[in-house]
């Protein structure tokens, strides 16, 4: 058993480009919402990997460009199809469309090419620039919110201009707090979780997470603002 848990984490990992091919797939086929469900639960499970790895004590070099490698695929690669497939039935030109979703790939591209050649060891607590997988996430959770309601919450030339946004985000040098570091914070998880809850029963979970979302990344945007000012 000692010598299979070192397999754990990168079992976790393919799992999650198991999710990322199907959610292409999904999308493609025009199953929408369960694509963006897809990019959702891998959001999730690239959030153990990593720290199952520490805690079972088996990181290595291999481990974090396997999770480069799917990170791409499916916050990259099935984000921008999640979002092309959305707005398929569009009336406008969708040339915007696709160079949107060219450069929101080639961004988080860049944004996992930085993050495996340089580690800050002085702010172990911080992202350097919008995570990958939340940028790939905060993009389904639009799709969702959007698709949640029957004429539709964003406008379509919404989603080309957040695309935009979040690859300027990742590329970035704004530092984000790291999830875990806010979760730790007791008092305050379960006074999100618990606000969360309750909005979620009037309007829907989708548009809840999307709007936490949103507010953490507002958050980092400020926060960098402020700091700059002061």
């Amino acid at each position: 058993m000692s010598a299979l848990r070192q397999y754990v984490p990168n079992l976790i990992t393919f799992t999650t480009l198991i999710c990322g091919m199907s959610s292409i797939a999904l999308a493609i086929e025009g199953n929408i919402n369960l694509a963006g469900v897809l990019i959702l639960a891998g959001n999730l499970l690239d959030g153990f990997d990593g720290g199952i790895a520490r805690r079972l004590d088996v990181s290595s070099e291999f481990g974090t460009q396997l999770d480069s490698l799917v990170d791409i695929i499916i916050f990259g690669g099935a984000g921008s199809v999640l979002v092309w497939q959305h707005l398929s039935e569009t009336p406008l030109i969708r040339w915007p469309y696709w160079i949107a979703g060219v450069i929101f790939v080639l961004a988080s591209a860049y944004r996992l090419a930085r993050f495996n050649l340089y580690t800050d060891k002085n702010k172990p607590m911080e992202s350097l620039g919008l995570t990958t997988s939340l940028s790939g996430g905060f993009l389904a959770l639009a799709v969702l919110a959007d698709r949640a309601f029957e004429h539709h919450l964003f406008p379509d030339w919404i989603f080309p201009l957040l695309l935009i946004m979040v690859s300027l985000l990742m590329i970035s040098h704004i530092r984000f707090p790291e999830l875990h570091v806010i979760l730790r914070r007791r008092r305050m998880s379960f006074a999100i979780l618990s606000t969360s809850l309750i909005a979620a029963y009037w309007l829907t979970p989708q548009l809840v997470w999307f709007g936490i979302t949103s507010g953490y990344i507002s958050f980092g945007v400020l926060r960098a603002g402020f700091r700059q000012i002061l």
